[in-house]
Formats: structure tokens, sequence, C-alpha cells
């Protein structure tokens, strides 16, 4: 843990820049089928069939041997604005993967880097795309790629950001590794040191834009010009409503820490659901007093993602939105009207509502708010799943291809991403997720939504620094997330870690190391 915590205090992220050993030059038609050949290395230049790839790339709790349905690979339009997941089978030694009607297309994968976790990486051979028939040397194009994509980060950030971005040594080392390993594998002949010195450049990839995005959070977080509008917030869901013996030394431990937000879960409340009933709200009018003597902004969430019942309608959701709303319209000014409005278990999994239900819903919330008062602040909340995703309907971006043009921005004043990196891999995808929402609503504010890392103790789906350091992962994402989003531009910085109440304050026992790590990171923040 000290070892990569130190790394990310240090900071890393990653880069991006494409192109396969040798790809053909002819191009497929839009509309096109198509099969490229793939060669894949592990790490130390190994070659890897299609089990041990799908093993390589794979959750902890998968299948063996892996189920090729549920890799995490999707095959985009250079665009990015349709995929389909691909279909996958072995040919000799190569890896074939074929998909149906895109054309030329670009890769998206879960992948392993060293000593940092597994991220979202692309593949994309220089931004052009690959085409039916080529060799793609898998590990060549995922660093090439990646470090395409850290090269305009950086750019960005130095040139671009206000303020410009400052580089430490350290940040400037990881950058010039980066470039030159990146040199140094293509002057290889050989595939497997090509690929095994490819790892290396990516890994150095990954740390260096994690680096880059750290530090400059922490200079765009001490600018007195941004200072006002960072959020550095945590989650009291539902359950703080069970530990009224001790909210309130909850409330006054997490203003010490030096959080300055929270978001507050409203429950379900099924004998009252639309909280027609003063006595509904007994137990949450003591807390909303409570964080605001202990200077504490609130963001309400009108109902969280995974509560939404089988039976809502926009009229029920509407009604609930109402009486939140009026009931704290002096204390609270800004509403979530949408919790991870793009996942596919909304409704619960027997009788999941859908998308186009859920949108009607979500809308209903937000514009009842901006009737009440257009001042009030909306938040809707995206779920980030695109490789991981059941289908592209549900996809973060696949769902807003379908929906922007429906109004879903129309009355959202902040558009939130919410991660989850243990079921969806972020890694080196961070700033490449926030870059493109921000070109899809360059007028709307940003910021990290609801994240956390594994439910309870036991690793079960994507590894982050190590596989067998839950803790440690914990720590060094939110060591990360807190100084990366204030990054991003047009964000609201911060955050809202999702388990609060079991993860840094349990009940009857003492403040986790989880509290105290966020503590000293948001010290380092300015705050």
């Amino acid at each position: 843990m000290a070892r990569r915590q130190s790394a990310l205090v240090l900071g890393a992220v990653f880069l991006v820049s494409a192109a396969s050993a040798a790809p053909r030059t002819r191009y497929a038609s839009q509309g096109e089928s198509g099969t490229i050949k793939v060669m894949a290395y592990d790490r130390k230049g190994h070659p890897l069939d299609l089990n041990k790839f799908l093993a390589y790339i794979g959750r902890a709790d998968r299948k063996d041997p892996p189920d090729p349905n549920a890799s995490g690979i999707v095959a985009t339009s250079p665009d990015g604005l349709a995929f389909q997941k691909v279909t996958l089978s072995q040919q000799g030694p190569l890896i074939l993967m074929k998909w149906d009607r895109l054309g030329r297309v670009r890769l998206s994968l879960p992948w392993p880097i060293e000593d940092d976790g597994v991220s979202t990486v692309w593949a994309d051979h220089d931004g052009q795309g690959f085409a039916d028939g080529d060799v793609v040397y898998l590990n060549e194009e995922i660093a090439k790629t990646q470090y395409r994509l850290f090269k305009d980060a950086w750019v960005r950030h130095t040139k671009d950001m206000d303020p410009h971005y400052e580089p430490g040594s350290k940040a400037v080392k990881f950058f010039d590794k980066a470039k030159d390993g990146i040199a140094k594998a293509e002057s290889y002949k050989e595939a497997p040191k090509r690929a095994e010195t490819f790892e290396k450049a990516l890994y150095n990839t990954a740390l260096g834009w994690e680096k880059m995005l750290f530090e400059h959070g922490v200079q765009m977080a001490r600018n007195e010009k941004f200072s006002k509008n960072q959020r550095f917030g945590v989650t009291l869901d539902a359950s703080i409503v069970e530990r009224m013996d001790d909210y309130q030394d909850v409330i006054s431990k997490l203003s010490k820490a030096g959080f300055n937000w929270v978001r507050l879960v409203f429950r379900p409340n099924p004998a009252d659901f639309t909280y027609d009933n003063q006595r509904s709200f007994n137990e949450y009018d003591a807390v909303v007093k409570e964080l605001r003597a202990n200077g504490f902004k609130i963001m309400g969430t009108i109902l969280d993602t995974n509560q939404w019942p089988s039976k809502l309608t926009p009229t029920i959701y509407s009604e609930r939105t109402r009486n939140l709303v009026l009931h704290y319209s002096d204390q609270i000014k800004t509403w979530e009207v949408g919790s991870e409005i793009n996942g596919d278990w909304l409704g619960g999994t027997k009788e999941p509502l859908s998308p186009d239900r859920v949108f009607k819903i979500f809308s209903a919330g937000a514009a009842q708010v901006k009737n009440i008062e257009p001042s009030l602040e909306t938040v809707a909340t995206l779920y980030w799943w695109d490789g991981t995703a059941p289908d592209e309907v549900h996809s973060l971006f696949g769902w807003l291809t379908k929906y922007a043009g429906q109004g879903f921005a129309r009355n959202v004043d902040v558009v939130a991403v919410s991660f989850w990196p243990e079921d969806n891999p972020v890694g080196t995808a961070f700033e490449p997720i926030f870059t493109r929402l921000r070109e899809q609503f360059p007028e709307k504010r940003f910021m990290l939504g609801s994240f956390g890392y594994v439910e309870q103790n036991d690793l079960k789906g994507y590894w982050w620094l190590h596989p067998d350091d839950v803790d440690g992962a914990r720590k060094d994402l939110a060591i990360l997330y807190a100084g990366a989003s204030c990054a991003m531009e047009r964000s609201l910085c911060g955050g809202f870690w999702w388990q609060t109440l079991d993860q840094m304050l349990p009940a009857k026992h003492r403040p986790t190391d989880l509290l105290r790590v966020y503590k000293r990171t948001l010290q380092e923040l300015g705050r």
C-alpha cells in the first residue's frame, strides 16, 4: 500500500495513441461487417490464446473457462456513437474479433496495468479505426493509443486550461519515460519483446496521467477563482435514519475531516412513498438541521438508483419530488433528480423499468423542481459502464445518443457520472469520459457523482492497485479521484463516496483509516 499510495499522491493516469503493427490500408465502407486477427501478450511477453486472454483481462469472479460473451470488449464506430460487443474465436495462434454493420471500428476493453489496476483502454489505429482483415498487435495498439491521448491531455492542461498546469518533476519523468518507452518498443523486431516493452510504456503512461491529474487538481483546488465551487462530499444513505443515536457524532467527524457537501439519500418510505405526511420527515429534519449547523451544503437525492419500485410512474415520482423540495425549500438548494438513470436494474431485477419509462420518470422529476423554483440546482447522474453494459441503450454514451436529443439536459444544471471500478474499469479512461461529456454538453457543469470500491471486503470484480488489497485500493482511489475530479474542465470537483457509514464511520466502531486518508487528501487540496 505504501508504495502505491506514494505513487498516487505522486499521481498517475493514462495516455493514448493508436496504430497496429501493420494493419492493412484498405477501408471498409460504413455498414460492413469485419473480423480482425489479434495477437495479444501478457506483460512479460508471453502469448495469450483466447482462454488465457479472457482470464488476463477478466474479473476475479470469472467463470472457468472464461465466457467470451462477458469479455467487456466492444467495437465502436470511430466517432463512438455506435457500438456492439465483439464475437471472439480462436484460429491457430490468433484471436479473431468479429463485428457487424459498423465499418471501421475502434476497440474498447478492460486491460490490467501492472501495479496500477484494470483500466478501460482504447485501441484505434491512430484514430482511423481497424478494417476487416487487419492484423492487430493489441499490446502495441493499446500503448500507442493511450499515449496519444495522454499527450493530447498534457497539452490541454499545460496550455489551454485556466489555470495552466505546472508539471512537477515526477510527472515530467513519467511522461518522458512513456515517450522513450514507445520509441524503444518500436525498435524491437520480435513481437514478444515489443509487447513487453509497450506494456512498460503503458505503465508509465498510466502513472504519468494520474500524476498530472492529481497535481493539476491540487493547483485548481487551491486557486481562489475556483474554491467556492468545490464539492468534496460523502453520501449519507438511507441507513442514517437507523443511527439517530450517533448521527450528530457522524456529522461532526465528517466536518472535521474537511468535507463540505453531503449527498443525502431519502429512503423509499413505502408507507408514505410520496412524503405526504409530516412524520415521514422527522428523522431527516434532525439530520438536515445538524448538517447545516456544521456548515454542510446538501444535495438531496430524490430516490436512489436501486430503490426504484417497478410500479413507479412519472406522476408518482413528480409528487414525491414536489413534497421533498417544498419541505426543504429554504435548506436544500441542490437536488439529484436522477441517480444512475441508464442502469438496467431500476425497478428491480425481476421487473426492471424500460429505458423509455425511466427517462419519462426522471424528466418529470427534473421539470417539477424547476417548476417550483427555477434557481434550484438539478443534478442528473449517469452510470459509467460502456464496455460492461448489457446492451448499447443502457451504456452511458449509448443512452445519451438516444435521449440527449429528447431533452435529457433540458432541466438539468449539472451532469454527474458515477464510477464503480470493481465492476466497470475506469483507470486511464477517467479524463476521456469527462471530456466526451463536456463536448456533448458544453454549457453544463460536471462532477464526479457517486463512487466507491467493493461493497463488502472481498473483491469479486476488477482489481485496482493489487487484487488482494481492497482496503489499499479504496484509499488509493479516494486520493486519486478527489484530486483528479478537480482537474476536469467545468468541473465542480469532489464527488460523493458512497459507503460512508459502513467504510468510514461504522456503527459502534472507531473511524477507519479510510476517513483519515481522505482527511489528509482534503488538506492537501486546501480544505
